[in-house]
């Protein structure tokens, strides 16, 4: 270790101001050397300071060190103080303390807040000590890290002494209680370290696995390193070396966060991982968004890489601590065949050669899918074997034949997609048979769209594939899953589907659109696995289309007979259709856990019936936009007659309303809008010039809330109510505009919550209702919208793209980019600066982009010409894009 400075020596007598000057100045002196020195030298200095520091502040106050004792438990106990973390101790007392020691501990902790030191403290005698740990296994591991720092010396070893022995905490209950623990906290994680922010302490694969490790030898064998652990053989050395390796790599990660974050923290956000990745002699990463993330790509690899090892050596070692700690005295075998057997519902081998035959290792997988439910795991004599035959593997287990055939047969069976398919992925097995696997391991999206690495978004979106048909048949299936479950059940080729889940984002990160690239890459693996030509075609196509079906029901109106016929003939036959819905689901809510809601299911839902109904009459006899109009109309009059509204009065109010009022609302809505406008429009006054008329529907439509606005048309209109919903923290899904032949403006907004839900109170209700009026007539004033912190670390990419029109008089405008409550005021600018009007326009926000399908015309109303798109384009560029 390089010698500290000066300024870093600590002695009696020091001021605050001095303590302060000497923390902060170890802090950058260690910083400064990271690079240079063993982290775990760096930690152990950083807690033999503190140490030191404690024992002079705690020797002023000269407390009796017969009776009093000063410990450090925890992460500081175990001398791995990281920059910012807490400084955890513990004051034992033998008798209750009187009141003039008690006004010394009391100064000497209020000493330690001054320094603004994060504190973890405990103050107790030893019996209430003890009870402590009797109560809570969190405390009994934390002071099983006990270490003395000044006073009484006695109580390190009489609660060490308590803790080993079985009077607290027996081995095996520990053991339980730990494991027990260990597994929740998995769970908490989605079971994977491979999100796009993993926690370094708490993930899988993660801090607290090692800590576990340690925690679990401590207790039962009563030793405090990895070291004693290999030499008593749970460890082979190269095991040992692998696991210290993993430790001091995650070590400095959490280190280097420390500094990035300037506080305690474990989650490796995006926000901190360009500056962790140059911290860490990765090289200076490119901001987030751009494209040549290259630091901060490798850093998380590493990362990934690391804490997959980990997480598999925890699993390794718990096994046998398991056997060790609570023997089985008879154990419950099953033979399976001459190479394997279920021992205690794990998998084993039963000759440690047969991985010398390669193709066993694929056989392994597809016996755990045969035998689902018998088996739990892999017992870790398995493990270590398949761990060593990894890393000797010479090129892809795919070339050979025999592997190649039971791959498809995992595939093809049942319960391949279950526990087979998640240990092939955690054990590194489809790495070993794909290249292109394992290319895009570790590989992050950087984005907030995608929560998880693309072979972990991979992996959830075969499982949940496969639990189409476990949750069904478990009758557990929710409504947004049942229809493309019951889809799922019937099809007679479900392979070609899990087949084109496998491929459909692997060629991500090789420059090029992935999907045309992806299904070039399942093409050559459909032949070399020997596919069906029209099992290959499929997958192909699924593969190069996996994004239509989300594309279309979020960006078009897939009420517009045009859009679902263009999308017909995209999809062209009816086990397409099945299986690219079941596909877009799954792909969906493997994307991000808090991406799905029922307005995605139903706009997918409502696509699947049109198209099928497209499909089953040859494209000849979908409905066109009148015919569904007059439908409507007829529907809404019963309504409206039903209720006592005279047919005149119904006829003169639709005259003046435009074609779109009835085609892009149910009839039952037309006949609620109709009767709210008829009574409004009876009003012999009304509480402002703009005549408004406000709706909120107390029932959800589609998962969503429905806002109606009837108001003149004036400057800004569109933009002044977008706004004004998005203070109040509500997402606008969709919009639709439409203006009336006298001069008035019908708006109609499907819109969620701030938590993701329909506007459900009534109290809830009556806010909005208020804020959008006093906006709309009122003109009051709008805060600003504070802008999420996440939205800094990316780059305001702005897209725009001009589509395909039906309507001879209009243009249909698609515009992406970051989503902030400034950008449908920049892009409305716009079209007021080249005199456009907006007649409709279709709003969905996916990740932290808002991506906007806007209908418009000219000053004269017609379409845009191909200046005019020049225009609008550069005009866009300038407002939006800067």
């Amino acid at each position: 270790m390089i010698a500290q400075p000066a300024c870093t020596e600590l002695h009696s007598g020091m001021s605050i101001s001095e303590l302060k000057h000497a923390i902060s100045s170890l802090d950058k002196f260690l910083a400064d050397n990271i690079l240079h020195c063993s982290i775990n030298e760096t930690l152990t200095n950083r807690a033999n300071f503190f140490d030191t520091l404690l024992s002079l502040l705690w020797c002023d106050h000269q407390l009796d060190p017969s009776t009093i004792s000063l410990n450090a438990v925890g992460g500081y106990g175990r001398q791995t103080l990281h920059p910012f973390s807490d400084i955890d101790i513990c004051i034992i007392h033998d008798k209750p303390l009187n009141q003039q020691d008690s006004a010394k501990i009391s100064a000497f902790l209020t000493q330690l807040w001054d320094l603004n030191l994060d504190l973890g403290h405990g103050v107790r005698t030893l019996q209430d000590t003890y009870q402590a740990c009797r109560d809570d296994v969190t405390i009994a591991t934390s002071l099983l890290e006990i270490r003395h720092i000044a006073g009484n010396k006695q109580h390190e070893h009489q609660v060490l002494t308590a803790l080993y022995g079985d009077e607290l905490w027996r081995s095996d209950t520990f053991f339980e209680a730990k494991l027990a623990e260990q597994q929740q906290r998995h769970t908490k994680a989605q079971g994977t370290a491979y999100s796009i922010e993993p926690n370094l302490k708490t993930s899988p694969g993660g801090m607290r696995d090692l800590q576990t490790l340690t925690w679990v030898a401590r207790k039962h064998f009563g030793v405090g390193d990895m070291l004693t652990l290999r030499r008593r053989g749970f460890f082979t050395n190269d095991e040992y070396a692998e696991l210290l390796e993993c430790q001091n790599f995650l070590f400095r990660i959490r280190f280097a966060l420390h500094q990035a974050a300037a506080r305690a923290e474990n989650r490796l956000l995006l926000q901190y991982q360009a500056e962790v990745a140059k911290l860490m002699g990765f090289g200076v990463g490119s901001p987030l968004g751009e494209g040549g993330n290259i630091a901060i790509e490798k850093m998380m690899r590493q990362i990934f890489r690391a804490m997959k090892r980990i997480r598999e050596l925890n699993q390794l070692l718990m096994a046998y601590f398991a056997r060790e700690i609570s023997p089985n005295t008879q154990s419950h075998v099953i033979p399976i065949n001459e190479k394997f057997e279920i021992v205690d519902q794990h998998i084993h081998v039963r000759d440690e050669d047969v991985f010398i035959d390669r193709t066993q290792i694929m056989a392994l997988f597809l016996l755990i899918a045969t035998h689902n439910d018998q088996i739990i795991g892999i017992s870790p004599e398995t493990l270590r074997l398949l761990r060593q035959v990894r890393r000797r593997l010479m090129g892809d287990l795919q070339d050979f034949q025999a592997c190649r055939e039971t791959f498809k047969k995992i595939f093809n069976h049942p319960e391949g997609m279950g526990l087979a398919i998640t240990l092939m992925h955690q054990h590194g097995i489809l790495a070993s048979y794909l290249p292109q696997w394992r290319e895009v391991v570790g590989q992050m999206q950087f984005d907030l769209f995608h929560a998880y690495t693309v072979d972990e978004h991979t992996h959830k979106l075969l499982k949940n594939i496969y639990l189409y048909g476990v949750d069904r048949q478990n009758g557990t299936i929710d409504n947004d899953r049942r229809l493309a479950a019951d889809i799922y059940q019937k099809m007679p080729n479900k392979s070609s589907l899990l087949f084109a889940a496998l491929f459909h984002d692997l060629a991500k990160g090789r420059g090029g659109d992935h999907s045309i690239l992806g299904a070039v890459d399942a093409s050559l693996f459909a032949k070399f696995h020997g596919l069906k030509l029209s099992h290959e075609r499929l997958i192909c196509w699924l593969v190069k289309h996996h994004l239509l079906m989300s594309i279309t029901s979020q960006r078009m109106d897939i009420h517009d007979p045009d859009v679902v016929n263009r999308f017909a003939k995209e999809v062209g036959s009816q086990t397409r259709l099945d299986a690219l819905y079941c596909l877009t689901i799954a792909d969906i809510q493997a994307t991000n856990d808090d991406l799905w809601n029922n307005w995605k299911a139903a706009l997918l839902k409502e696509l699947y019936f049109a198209t099928r109904k497209a499909l089953h009459n040859g494209f000849e006899n979908v409905q066109q936009l009148r015919a569904i109009v007059r439908d409507h109309k007829q529907d809404a009059t019963q309504i409206l007659q039903a209720d006592g509204v005279d047919i005149d009065t119904i006829k003169a109010l639709w005259k003046r309303l435009p074609l779109s009022f009835f085609s892009h609302a149910e009839s039952d809505d037309i006949a609620r809008y109709s009767k709210a406008l008829i009574k409004h429009q009876r009003q012999p006054e009304y509480d402002s010039q703009f005549e408004t008329l406000i709706l909120i529907d107390n029932v959800t439509v589609k998962g969503c809330s429905d806002v109606f606005v009837y108001s003149k048309d004036r400057p800004g209109l569109f933009v002044k109510l977008f706004n004004a919903l998005a203070t109040l923290k509500i997402s606008v899904k969709q919009a639709q505009i439409s203006k009336t032949k006298d001069g008035y403006v019908v708006e109609s907004f499907k819109v969620l919550d701030f938590d993701d839900s329909p506007i459900l109170s009534e109290s809830r209700r009556a806010q909005v209702l208020k804020k959008l009026y006093n906006v709309l007539d009122h003109d009051a004033k709008l805060p600003k919208i504070r802008q999420p912190r996440t939205h800094n670390s990316f780059e305001n990419q702005l897209s725009i793209e001009f589509l395909y029109s039906r309507q001879s008089t209009r243009t249909v405008l698609n515009v992406s980019a970051l989503d902030t409550s400034e950008f449908m005021e920049q892009i409305s600018s716009a079209f007021r600066k080249q005199e456009l009007t907006i007649h409709s326009a279709n709003i969905s926000t996916v990740g932290e982009r808002a991506d906007n399908v806007f209908l418009l015309s000219n000053a004269q109303g017609q379409q845009l010409d191909k200046a005019e798109r020049q225009q609008l384009t550069e005009l866009l560029n300038q407002t939006v894009g800067d």
